[in-house]
Order: structure tokens, then C-alpha cells, then sequence
């Protein structure tokens, strides 16, 4: 798959409506991803695209749907789970791969005059979901944000991004600390 394919199946996730939420970016010395994500008629739902590359050439692209909230009884908390599909094309592997996840989020925010929240995601495919020679796919993400101007967001956070290959050594994507900015509109 090349670039501007998985970008158009990123973009036909996001395709019915022509106003954004939320516009999001992260890089470090490796890599980069690129995302967007919008409220749905569900109550605290948000639809989800993401576009990742890597210094590898490797490519992904995501798009899924996660319903967040906060348990009664627990303000500072908040928790979201959801289902997201991935498409990979792994570079030095020479191979596609798509992969059905379900995962979620825990978030809890700091009070203070200046909103903090920490927050760490999983999102996981095994085997069965997962084709191609894939084994698995495990995204693993931690962050630490602050919203410092209104509508806008910094943060500071870990990824591990890695597909398993069976007996040939895995695809790790991503290994590293990053920074982002997230814009909501």
C-alpha cells in the first residue's frame, strides 16, 4: 500500500461529516502521526482517523470508534474503550497488514487552574483478527497533557507501537518518547 492509499483510508473513516472536533499531531526523532476525531450522535462517542510513518517507511493507518465517560462517584477519573482497525505496510517485512483492536483509555485529571490530565491507552489485536503473517498488534501509548491556551493542548508522552511476525522478529513502529499538540475546534 502506498501513502496516499492508506491516507484515503483514513479519511473514508471521517467522511460524513465536514466538521472536525479535534486535530492532533506527535513526532519524535523516528516517526509521526497525524490525527482527527469527531463527536458521533452517541452520547461521548468520538470517530477516530490517525495516519502514522516512521523513519523505517513504515506505514499505518487507523480509524475506530470509542465511547469515553466518567465512573459515577469518581470525578478526577475518566475511561474509554472502543474498537479501532489498523492497516499496516511494514517496510523491511515487505508486507500489509490489517488488524482488528479493542482497547481503551484511563485518564485522570489534575486539578488545578490549569487543566492536567494523565492518561494510558491499549489498544491490542490477537491472532485471530489480525492477517497477513501477524501474529498480533499491541499500540500502548502513556501522556501527560496540559491545555495551556483555550481549545488548545500540549503533551509529552511514551508509545509502543509493535506487530508481531511470528517466527521472523517483530515490527516495533514506535519505541520512543514524543511530543504532540492537539487542536479542538
Amino acid at each position: 500500500m502506498r501513502v496516499k492509499h492508506l491516507f484515503a483510508l483514513a479519511l473514508s473513516f471521517g467522511a460524513p461529516s465536514v466538521h472536525a472536533d479535534q486535530g492532533e499531531i506527535f513526532l519524535n526523532q523516528h516517526a509521526a502521526q497525524f490525527g482527527y476525531a469527531r463527536p458521533i450522535g452517541v452520547s461521548a462517542g468520538d470517530l477516530s482517523v490517525a495516519v502514522f510513518f516512521n523513519g523505517d517507511s513504515d506505514l499505518m493507518a487507523n480509524g475506530g470508534l470509542v465511547i469515553s465517560g466518567q465512573p459515577p462517584g469518581q470525578l478526577p477519573f475518566s475511561v474509554a474503550a472502543g474498537a479501532k482497525v489498523y492497516a499496516f505496510h511494514l517496510d523491511n517485512a515487505d508486507e500489509n497488514v490489517l488488524a482488528g483492536a479493542l482497547g481503551g483509555r484511563i485518564g485522570y485529571t489534575i486539578p488545578a487552574n490549569i487543566p492536567f490530565v494523565a492518561s494510558a491507552e491499549t489498544f491490542y489485536a490477537p491472532a485471530i483478527t489480525t492477517t497477513g503473517v501477524a501474529d498480533d498488534m499491541l499500540d500502548f501509548a502513556l501522556r501527560f497533557e496540559v491545555e495551556f491556551l483555550p481549545r488548545t493542548s500540549g503533551f509529552i508522552g511514551y508509545r509502543w507501537l509493535n506487530v508481531g511476525l511470528g517466527g521472523r522478529d517483530d515490527a516495533e513502529l514506535d519505541n520512543d518518547i514524543h511530543i504532540g499538540l492537539r487542536l479542538n475546534f
